[in-house]
Protein backbone atom coordinates (compact mmCIF):
# COMPACT_ATOMS: atom_id res chain seq x y z
CA UNK A 1 0.00 0.00 0.00
CA UNK A 2 1.79 3.51 -0.95
CA UNK A 3 1.59 6.46 1.13
CA UNK A 4 -1.14 7.80 -0.74
CA UNK A 5 -3.38 5.08 -0.25
CA UNK A 6 -2.94 5.23 3.33
CA UNK A 7 -3.45 8.54 3.22
CA UNK A 8 -7.20 8.17 2.05
CA UNK A 9 -7.61 5.20 4.27
CA UNK A 10 -7.27 7.35 6.92
CA UNK A 11 -9.77 10.36 5.82
CA UNK A 12 -12.32 7.85 5.21
CA UNK A 13 -11.85 6.64 8.64
CA UNK A 14 -11.93 10.29 9.84
CA UNK A 15 -15.54 10.48 7.85
CA UNK A 16 -16.69 7.47 9.56
CA UNK A 17 -15.41 8.94 13.02
CA UNK A 18 -17.44 12.00 12.84
CA UNK A 19 -20.32 10.73 11.29
CA UNK A 20 -20.58 8.11 14.60
CA UNK A 21 -20.25 11.12 16.66
CA UNK A 22 -22.71 12.71 14.98
CA UNK A 23 -25.12 10.25 14.85
CA UNK A 24 -24.36 10.13 18.79
CA UNK A 25 -25.38 13.31 19.21
CA UNK A 26 -28.50 12.92 17.65
CA UNK A 27 -30.05 9.82 19.05
CA UNK A 28 -29.16 11.48 22.73
CA UNK A 29 -30.86 14.47 21.27
CA UNK A 30 -34.21 12.65 20.95
CA UNK A 31 -33.71 10.59 24.09
CA UNK A 32 -33.19 14.24 26.03
CA UNK A 33 -30.66 12.60 28.09
CA UNK A 34 -29.09 14.57 30.94
CA UNK A 35 -25.08 14.35 29.37
CA UNK A 36 -25.09 13.69 26.09
CA UNK A 37 -21.25 14.23 25.63
CA UNK A 38 -20.96 10.51 27.01
CA UNK A 39 -22.65 9.32 24.18
CA UNK A 40 -20.38 11.51 21.94
CA UNK A 41 -17.19 10.33 23.63
CA UNK A 42 -18.19 6.56 23.49
CA UNK A 43 -18.81 7.00 19.86
CA UNK A 44 -15.35 8.64 19.59
CA UNK A 45 -13.26 6.54 21.63
CA UNK A 46 -14.30 2.86 20.28
CA UNK A 47 -14.21 4.39 15.98
CA UNK A 48 -11.31 2.59 15.01
CA UNK A 49 -10.01 1.89 11.43
CA UNK A 50 -10.69 -2.01 12.37
CA UNK A 51 -14.11 -2.66 12.32
CA UNK A 52 -13.75 -5.97 14.20
CA UNK A 53 -11.36 -3.92 17.00
CA UNK A 54 -14.46 -1.41 17.24
CA UNK A 55 -16.92 -4.11 17.90
CA UNK A 56 -15.02 -5.54 20.91
CA UNK A 57 -14.92 -2.59 22.16
CA UNK A 58 -18.32 -1.99 22.17
CA UNK A 59 -18.96 -4.62 23.34
CA UNK A 60 -17.02 -4.17 26.40
CA UNK A 61 -18.24 -0.85 26.70
CA UNK A 62 -21.73 -1.77 27.13
CA UNK A 63 -20.62 -5.02 29.17
CA UNK A 64 -18.22 -3.30 31.41
CA UNK A 65 -21.06 0.17 31.85
CA UNK A 66 -24.02 -2.70 32.97
CA UNK A 67 -21.39 -4.44 35.51
CA UNK A 68 -20.31 -1.11 36.99
CA UNK A 69 -24.03 0.05 36.77
CA UNK A 70 -24.77 -2.52 39.13
CA UNK A 71 -21.78 -2.12 41.43
CA UNK A 72 -22.16 1.34 41.83
CA UNK A 73 -25.68 1.36 42.63
CA UNK A 74 -25.14 -1.12 45.41
CA UNK A 75 -22.61 0.37 46.81
CA UNK A 76 -24.43 3.60 46.69
CA UNK A 77 -27.38 1.87 48.55
CA UNK A 78 -24.87 0.23 51.33
CA UNK A 79 -23.19 3.52 51.93
CA UNK A 80 -25.95 6.51 51.49
CA UNK A 81 -25.34 8.93 54.53
CA UNK A 82 -22.15 7.69 55.89
CA UNK A 83 -18.96 9.28 54.25
CA UNK A 84 -16.97 6.31 55.44
CA UNK A 85 -18.25 3.96 53.77
CA UNK A 86 -18.12 5.87 50.61
CA UNK A 87 -14.40 6.33 51.00
CA UNK A 88 -13.93 2.83 51.38
CA UNK A 89 -16.64 1.94 48.28
CA UNK A 90 -14.27 4.61 46.00
CA UNK A 91 -11.08 3.16 47.14
CA UNK A 92 -12.43 -0.77 46.71
CA UNK A 93 -13.67 0.23 43.46
CA UNK A 94 -10.57 1.71 42.13
CA UNK A 95 -8.13 -0.47 43.71
CA UNK A 96 -9.93 -3.60 41.79
CA UNK A 97 -10.26 -1.80 38.65
CA UNK A 98 -6.32 -0.87 38.86
CA UNK A 99 -5.37 -4.55 39.09
CA UNK A 100 -8.12 -6.08 37.28
CA UNK A 101 -7.63 -4.15 34.08
CA UNK A 102 -3.69 -4.81 33.75
CA UNK A 103 -4.74 -9.28 34.86
CA UNK A 104 -7.44 -9.53 32.56
CA UNK A 105 -7.53 -9.68 28.95
CA UNK A 106 -11.40 -7.66 29.07
CA UNK A 107 -8.89 -4.57 30.64
CA UNK A 108 -11.03 -2.19 28.63
CA UNK A 109 -14.25 -3.58 30.29
CA UNK A 110 -12.99 -3.50 33.35
CA UNK A 111 -11.69 0.19 33.27
CA UNK A 112 -15.27 1.12 31.79
CA UNK A 113 -16.60 -0.81 34.52
CA UNK A 114 -14.63 0.89 37.34
CA UNK A 115 -15.44 4.20 36.01
CA UNK A 116 -19.32 3.74 36.00
CA UNK A 117 -19.02 2.55 39.07
CA UNK A 118 -17.05 5.51 40.70
CA UNK A 119 -19.59 7.92 38.55
CA UNK A 120 -22.27 6.71 40.14
CA UNK A 121 -20.98 6.78 44.13
CA UNK A 122 -19.92 10.17 43.53
CA UNK A 123 -22.79 11.06 42.40
CA UNK A 124 -24.27 9.91 46.02
CA UNK A 125 -22.18 11.67 47.69
CA UNK A 126 -22.71 15.43 45.47
CA UNK A 127 -26.10 14.77 44.43
CA UNK A 128 -27.78 11.42 45.64
CA UNK A 129 -31.53 12.27 44.25
CA UNK A 130 -30.20 11.99 40.79
CA UNK A 131 -28.62 8.75 41.15
CA UNK A 132 -31.10 6.71 39.66
CA UNK A 133 -31.97 8.84 37.10
CA UNK A 134 -28.38 9.82 36.13
CA UNK A 135 -27.32 5.47 35.77
CA UNK A 136 -30.39 5.26 33.34
CA UNK A 137 -29.65 7.82 31.22
CA UNK A 138 -25.60 6.80 31.13
CA UNK A 139 -26.86 3.42 30.01
CA UNK A 140 -28.86 5.26 26.91
CA UNK A 141 -25.97 7.81 26.86
CA UNK A 142 -23.14 4.65 26.32
CA UNK A 143 -25.41 2.30 24.31
CA UNK A 144 -26.38 4.69 21.69
CA UNK A 145 -22.75 5.84 21.24
CA UNK A 146 -21.82 2.10 20.83
CA UNK A 147 -24.68 1.70 18.38
CA UNK A 148 -23.94 5.12 16.21
CA UNK A 149 -20.24 4.01 15.85
CA UNK A 150 -21.09 -0.06 15.32
CA UNK A 151 -23.65 1.59 12.37
CA UNK A 152 -21.37 4.08 10.63
CA UNK A 153 -18.54 1.70 10.62
CA UNK A 154 -20.84 -1.06 9.19
CA UNK A 155 -22.47 1.08 6.83
CA UNK A 156 -20.11 3.07 6.08
CA UNK A 157 -16.89 0.89 5.18
CA UNK A 158 -17.92 -0.66 2.45
CA UNK A 159 -19.26 2.19 1.00
CA UNK A 160 -16.04 4.07 1.71
CA UNK A 161 -14.09 1.35 -0.22
CA UNK A 162 -12.45 0.30 3.38
CA UNK A 163 -12.23 -3.31 4.19
CA UNK A 164 -13.98 -4.64 7.42
CA UNK A 165 -10.14 -5.17 9.36
CA UNK A 166 -6.66 -3.49 9.18
CA UNK A 167 -5.01 -6.25 10.09
CA UNK A 168 -3.21 -4.31 12.89
CA UNK A 169 -5.64 -4.80 15.66
CA UNK A 170 -4.36 -4.52 19.26
CA UNK A 171 -3.76 -7.52 22.33
CA UNK A 172 -6.48 -7.13 24.71
CA UNK A 173 -4.24 -9.06 26.77
CA UNK A 174 -2.20 -6.95 29.60
CA UNK A 175 1.19 -5.97 28.87
CA UNK A 176 3.64 -7.78 31.16
CA UNK A 177 6.24 -5.15 32.63
CA UNK A 178 8.88 -5.89 34.74
CA UNK A 179 7.51 -4.97 38.43
CA UNK A 180 7.86 -6.21 41.50
CA UNK A 181 5.31 -8.00 43.76
CA UNK A 182 5.23 -4.89 46.07
CA UNK A 183 5.64 -2.31 42.92
CA UNK A 184 2.22 -3.67 41.87
CA UNK A 185 0.45 -3.34 45.40
CA UNK A 186 1.67 -0.25 45.95
CA UNK A 187 0.16 0.79 41.87
CA UNK A 188 -3.19 -1.31 43.13
CA UNK A 189 -3.16 1.11 46.48
CA UNK A 190 -2.87 4.34 44.52
CA UNK A 191 -5.60 3.16 42.04
CA UNK A 192 -7.93 3.01 45.09
CA UNK A 193 -6.26 6.10 46.88
CA UNK A 194 -6.83 8.46 43.84
CA UNK A 195 -10.60 9.03 43.59
CA UNK A 196 -10.57 9.44 47.16
CA UNK A 197 -7.71 11.84 47.11
CA UNK A 198 -9.63 13.63 44.27
CA UNK A 199 -13.09 13.49 46.35
CA UNK A 200 -11.48 15.07 49.36
CA UNK A 201 -10.34 18.35 47.19
CA UNK A 202 -12.74 18.74 45.28
CA UNK A 203 -15.12 18.81 48.09
CA UNK A 204 -12.81 20.75 50.47
CA UNK A 205 -11.72 23.12 47.74
CA UNK A 206 -15.51 23.24 46.11
CA UNK A 207 -13.95 23.06 42.80
CA UNK A 208 -16.59 22.37 39.51
CA UNK A 209 -17.07 18.65 37.66
CA UNK A 210 -16.17 16.25 40.39
CA UNK A 211 -17.41 13.53 38.59
CA UNK A 212 -15.26 14.45 34.87
CA UNK A 213 -11.97 14.67 37.57
CA UNK A 214 -12.82 11.47 39.06
CA UNK A 215 -13.30 9.61 35.52
CA UNK A 216 -9.94 11.38 33.83
CA UNK A 217 -7.67 10.89 36.95
CA UNK A 218 -8.60 6.81 36.73
CA UNK A 219 -8.30 6.24 32.98
CA UNK A 220 -5.06 8.27 32.86
CA UNK A 221 -3.57 5.88 35.74
CA UNK A 222 -1.02 3.39 34.28
CA UNK A 223 1.26 1.26 36.39
CA UNK A 224 4.01 2.27 34.18
CA UNK A 225 4.94 5.55 36.32
CA UNK A 226 7.14 6.56 32.74
CA UNK A 227 4.04 5.74 30.51
CA UNK A 228 1.81 7.31 33.09
CA UNK A 229 3.97 10.82 32.92
CA UNK A 230 4.16 10.77 29.32
CA UNK A 231 -0.02 10.16 29.19
CA UNK A 232 -0.22 12.82 31.96
CA UNK A 233 1.74 15.05 29.58
CA UNK A 234 -0.36 14.39 26.37
CA UNK A 235 -3.41 14.39 28.65
CA UNK A 236 -2.89 18.31 29.73
CA UNK A 237 -1.72 19.32 25.83
CA UNK A 238 -4.92 17.88 24.83
CA UNK A 239 -7.15 18.90 27.13
CA UNK A 240 -5.65 23.21 26.31
CA UNK A 241 -6.12 22.26 22.70
CA UNK A 242 -9.12 20.94 22.30
CA UNK A 243 -10.57 23.25 24.93
CA UNK A 244 -9.35 26.33 23.83
CA UNK A 245 -10.62 25.13 19.84
CA UNK A 246 -13.88 23.76 21.19
CA UNK A 247 -14.84 26.82 23.52
CA UNK A 248 -14.08 28.84 20.23
CA UNK A 249 -16.44 26.65 18.50
CA UNK A 250 -18.74 26.82 21.39
CA UNK A 251 -19.27 30.56 20.72
CA UNK A 252 -19.64 29.99 16.96
CA UNK A 253 -22.59 27.64 17.38
CA UNK A 254 -25.69 29.15 16.93
CA UNK A 255 -29.01 27.92 17.59
CA UNK A 256 -29.34 26.49 14.24
CA UNK A 257 -28.82 22.49 14.34
CA UNK A 258 -26.95 22.84 10.91
CA UNK A 259 -24.26 25.34 12.08
CA UNK A 260 -23.50 23.27 14.93
CA UNK A 261 -23.47 19.55 13.36
CA UNK A 262 -20.94 20.99 10.70
CA UNK A 263 -19.04 22.21 13.76
CA UNK A 264 -18.91 18.89 15.69
CA UNK A 265 -18.26 17.18 12.36
CA UNK A 266 -15.18 19.19 11.27
CA UNK A 267 -13.77 19.19 14.57
CA UNK A 268 -14.31 15.95 15.14
CA UNK A 269 -12.68 14.89 11.70
CA UNK A 270 -9.66 17.24 12.16
CA UNK A 271 -8.62 15.53 15.73
CA UNK A 272 -9.47 12.40 14.23
CA UNK A 273 -6.26 12.76 12.33
CA UNK A 274 -3.93 12.75 14.90
CA UNK A 275 -6.25 10.55 17.28
CA UNK A 276 -6.09 7.83 14.47
CA UNK A 277 -2.71 8.31 13.78
CA UNK A 278 -0.09 5.41 15.15
CA UNK A 279 2.23 8.35 15.87
CA UNK A 280 3.38 8.79 19.37
CA UNK A 281 1.30 12.51 20.44
CA UNK A 282 -1.80 10.17 18.74
CA UNK A 283 -2.74 10.12 22.85
CA UNK A 284 -2.82 14.35 22.37
CA UNK A 285 -5.34 13.68 19.60
CA UNK A 286 -7.41 11.16 21.61
CA UNK A 287 -7.61 13.70 24.74
CA UNK A 288 -8.22 17.05 22.39
CA UNK A 289 -11.37 15.59 21.00
CA UNK A 290 -12.89 14.43 23.71
CA UNK A 291 -12.24 18.50 25.25
CA UNK A 292 -13.53 19.36 22.36
CA UNK A 293 -16.90 17.35 22.44
CA UNK A 294 -17.06 18.41 25.91
CA UNK A 295 -17.09 22.12 24.86
CA UNK A 296 -19.52 21.67 21.92
CA UNK A 297 -21.81 19.24 23.28
CA UNK A 298 -23.08 20.78 26.20
CA UNK A 299 -27.24 19.43 26.18
CA UNK A 300 -30.25 18.15 24.09
CA UNK A 301 -29.28 21.28 21.84
CA UNK A 302 -26.51 23.34 20.21
CA UNK A 303 -25.23 25.21 23.41
CA UNK A 304 -26.37 28.79 24.37
CA UNK A 305 -23.47 29.35 26.82
CA UNK A 306 -20.13 28.61 28.03
CA UNK A 307 -20.25 28.66 31.34
CA UNK A 308 -20.57 24.47 32.15
CA UNK A 309 -18.00 24.45 29.13
CA UNK A 310 -15.11 25.82 31.24
CA UNK A 311 -16.11 24.02 34.34
CA UNK A 312 -15.90 20.31 33.02
CA UNK A 313 -13.12 21.52 30.92
CA UNK A 314 -11.15 22.36 34.06
CA UNK A 315 -12.52 19.64 35.93
CA UNK A 316 -10.93 17.01 33.16
CA UNK A 317 -7.55 19.26 33.97
CA UNK A 318 -7.53 19.19 37.15
CA UNK A 319 -8.25 15.17 37.49
CA UNK A 320 -4.88 15.16 35.13
CA UNK A 321 -3.34 17.13 37.74
CA UNK A 322 -3.83 14.84 40.84
CA UNK A 323 -2.44 11.94 38.74
CA UNK A 324 0.49 14.06 37.92
CA UNK A 325 1.16 14.48 41.54
CA UNK A 326 0.93 11.57 42.48
CA UNK A 327 2.85 10.03 39.82
CA UNK A 328 5.63 12.40 41.14
CA UNK A 329 5.54 10.92 44.24
CA UNK A 330 5.23 7.37 42.99
CA UNK A 331 8.05 7.72 40.33
CA UNK A 332 10.27 8.97 43.73
CA UNK A 333 8.90 6.08 46.36
CA UNK A 334 9.64 3.16 43.09
CA UNK A 335 13.44 4.90 42.10
CA UNK A 336 14.45 4.55 46.39
CA UNK A 337 12.95 1.32 46.42
CA UNK A 338 15.07 0.10 43.67
CA UNK A 339 18.08 2.06 44.89
CA UNK A 340 17.52 0.36 48.20
CA UNK A 341 17.08 -3.02 46.55
CA UNK A 342 20.08 -2.64 44.26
Amino acid sequence: MTSDEVQAVDLRQSVITAASCWLAAMLVFFLHCDNPWWAVISAWVISSSDFHETSLKAMMRVGGTLAGYFVGLTCSSLTEGNPVGQAMALFLIGATGMSMRYRSKFSYAWIIGSVTALLLVVLNLTDPGSIYATARYRLYEIISGVVAAWVCGRLLRPVLGLPSASGGAKSASPVSLSLTPVELKMLVMVGGLVPVITTALWSWLSLPSLVQAIVTAFVTLDRNVATAQIRVTQRILGCLLGGCIGLVAAEFATSSLLAWSVILFGGIFLFSRLHLSKGPLSYVGTQGGVAFILAVVTGNNPPDTIGPVVGRIAGMTGGVLVVAGVCFVLKGWLETSRAKAG
